[in-house]
């Protein structure tokens, strides 16, 4: 590419890209273009189509909602450039100028931006303030290689306006409930303590702290209920495997302990039925966005943050598709052939493009999954052999996902499993189970999974197996509530909150304030964050209702289908939202007193003798949530185990699966009964 001087040569057509690695693939593709400067911002010329196009871009969004007005409530918002009041932003201001020198002489403008909400309105927003909406059009693309770039411009579109004010409502909507109960609730914190503490609320933001806050309760309360796990080694024609109670389990250790002293003392069980049967897995489906930042997650501990971050830059780079989709479809006029052939110019993949292109004879037919997009299809690898060098983790997500589009197309995984029913003399039932690999199938490009086998010898009804040895033990199971950043992530997904390229944001956010933060691989709420709930959900119930936020999203979809529009949503908005403020605002000294003892920031009237948390009764609310379960299991606990209530108590407070708050109130407890 080579570089001149900036001069603009009337008639040309602006092109306004999100990102500068995004305007100059668009550069590049569309002919031999020409590089310049404008304060040392990169901008464009190239010839396509028999017009002289100018391509320019922004940095993410320009524009965002303010305010002038200081009290409560606030409704009155304008956009203006983020450079302008946020300092974080003062980046932007060089590429603002560059776009206010380009677009107003340009005799059309074509929206290059990424094809989302989020892009829409980035595009919009310039537009409309440098240059006209009806002279624009739009570029639609799901990734960023000079053929689908070329095919974009050659058919351009409507501009997606429609999209575009789903996007601005959905941004001044996050604004006026972010604004408004932010500042309520620093306001009342200020009036209580006399200092300034900077705290957040927003619309979806809340709903998903409250709930880590359930989760996050309900781990350090749980009180484990230990199960009896009896297993019975057994041994036919030299074959050892495993047998275990079928659909029966000891009550007692007692009576599990007798069990075990009868099945030695008669040494065998008989079978009572045997079967098998061969398994076809199917290969899973291309990735969406979820699915990538789960299996991320998985494999290498990726937040889902940090994984969107390198997969749009893999996008940027034109090595993946657009990643923010939730479609499990790839295209289907995309040449599958043709990109599996250039994956094989990269050494890693050679081998495994020849084992599939073998293995399928050429007809590659893809497995699809139920979700769609109607923007974008799944991630797959656009065939592009990157530039540089990609550092560990690119390099990790751009191979995951090029082997799940590998294994999209190879043959099913088929597994050989076997079960037997035995009884012993007494009658009672154990099963025995077994698997083998019978084909590896797509595990051979997608190798990220378990394949335990386990040995089982074809037995006949009736056929005796000797025992070999037969064991009790006792299992102490964790509580099965996941609080991590790709828990959350999953929830917002299944209730609707936020989109695709926002969960993982918001939930940074809520690590960023301090509501949140991550120990080892789990997370934990603050003291803070669960202060802003308590104190919401006590005073401002509406703020913490997933249905809430859910009807705001069913209605920004029916703007997208042109159904709604936006300034009936925005308005609808700031009325329930004054509303509000003005009702909350007349508790405000109780807000702030409550929410001042949560934070530790006064001292409460009565404190827990175990945390010192403010406590109603003789324990704080979390403590006293401990204590009910430990009650409700104490005595299962003790009967099953044979052990007294207070040798019970001794054992679940010194339980590592036993939650936190309980093990602080067991141990609490046992000082009381010294």
């Amino acid at each position: 590419m080579r570089s001149a001087p900036c001069k603009l040569q009337r008639p040309y057509v602006a092109v306004v890209a999100e990102k500068p690695k995004a305007a100059s693939r668009i550069a590049q593709a569309l002919g031999q273009a020409t590089l310049c400067r404008i304060g040392g911002i990169p901008v464009y010329y190239v010839r396509f189509n028999g017009q002289l196009l100018v391509i320019v871009s922004s940095a993410g969004h320009m524009f965002g909602p303010t305010t002038a007005v200081e009290g409560l409530p606030v409704t009155e918002l304008k956009w203006e450039p983020l450079w302008s009041f946020e300092r974080r932003s003062k980046h932007l201001r060089p590429y603002y100028e560059v776009l206010a020198k380009t677009l107003p002489g340009a005799l059309a403008y074509i929206s290059a931006c990424d094809y989302d909400l989020e892009g829409s309105t980035i595009c919009y927003k310039i537009i409309e303030a440098f240059g006209d909406l009806k002279r624009a059009r739009r570029a639609k693309f799901s990734s960023l290689t000079a053929g689908e770039l070329r095919k974009a411009f050659m058919n351009l579109g409507p501009l997606d306006v429609n999209n575009a004010m789903a996007g601005v409502a959905r941004a001044e909507l996050d604004w006026l409930w972010g604004i408004n109960f932010s500042r309520l609730l620093m306001r009342a914190y200020r009036m209580t303590v006399g200092k300034r503490l900077s705290l957040s609320a927003g619309r979806v933001q809340t709903p998903t702290l409250a709930e880590a806050v359930r989760r996050w309760m309900d781990r350090n309360s749980y009180v484990p209920v230990p199960s009896l796990s009896l297993s019975a080694e057994l041994e036919v024609g030299g074959v050892k495997f495993r047998a275990r109670p079928d659909g029966w389990e000891p009550k007692t250790r007692a009576e599990a302990q007798a069990i075990v002293r009868e099945v030695k003392e008669r040494g065998y069980m008989v079978t009572v039925s045997y079967k098998s049967e061969e398994e076809s897995i199917r290969p899973p489906p291309p990735f969406n966005l979820t699915d990538l930042q789960e299996e991320a997650a998985r494999i290498y501990g990726l937040s889902p943050y940090r994984t969107q971050e390198i997969a749009e830059d893999l996008y940027l780079s034109a090595l993946i598709s657009y990643p923010r989709t939730e479609s499990q479809r790839l295209p289907p006029d995309l040449d599958y052939k043709g990109v599996l052939t250039a994956l094989a110019r990269q050494r890693e993949f050679s081998a495994l493009v020849s084992d599939l292109l073998r293995e399928t004879g050429g007809a590659l037919r893809p497995v699809e999954g139920p979700k769609r997009d109607p923007a974008h299809p799944a991630i797959y690898p656009t065939g592009e052999t990157p530039r540089e060098p990609l550092d560990k983790y690119h390099r990790a997500i751009y191979e995951l996902i090029v082997r799940r589009f590998m294994a999209a197309f190879a043959r099913p995984l088929v597994i050989a499993r076997a079960e037997a029913t035995l009884r012993d003399p007494a009658g009672r039932p154990w099963r025995a189970s077994g698997q083998r690999v019978i084909r590896r199938g797509w595990t051979h490009y997608y190798p990220y999974v378990s394949l335990e086998e386990a040995q089982l010898p074809q037995l006949r009804t009736g056929q005796r197996a000797n025992l070999v040895s037969a064991s009790v033990r006792v299992v102490w199971p964790a509580s099965g509530v996941r609080l991590s950043r790709l828990a959350l992530l999953e929830w917002m997904e299944s209730n609707d909150l936020g989109t695709k390229g926002t969960r993982a944001r918001i939930i940074e956010t809520l690590l960023r304030r301090g509501f949140l933060e991550i120990r080892g691989k789990r997370a934990e709420v603050t003291e803070l964050g669960y202060a802003v709930y308590k104190t919401l959900a006590a005073t401002a119930p509406e703020l913490v209702s997933v249905e809430l936020t859910r009807d705001f999203e069913r209605k920004l979809k029916l703007i997208v289908d042109g159904k709604l529009s936006r300034d009936a949503v925005v308005s609808e908005a700031k009325q329930y939202i004054s509303d509000l403020v003005r009702k909350y605002s007349q508790q405000i000294d109780v807000i702030g007193r409550r929410l001042a003892e949560l934070a530790g920031a006064v001292r409460p009237a009565r404190t827990c003798p175990i945390c010192g948390r403010p406590a109603s009764g003789e324990l704080c609310e979390l403590h006293e949530l401990a204590l009910k379960e430990l009650n409700e299991k104490l005595d299962m606990i003790a009967e099953r185990l044979g052990l007294s209530r207070s040798e019970a108590l001794r054992v679940v407070a010194n339980r590592r699966s036993t939650g936190v708050w309980a093990r602080e109130a067991a141990q609490y407890l046992l000082r009381k009964l010294r």
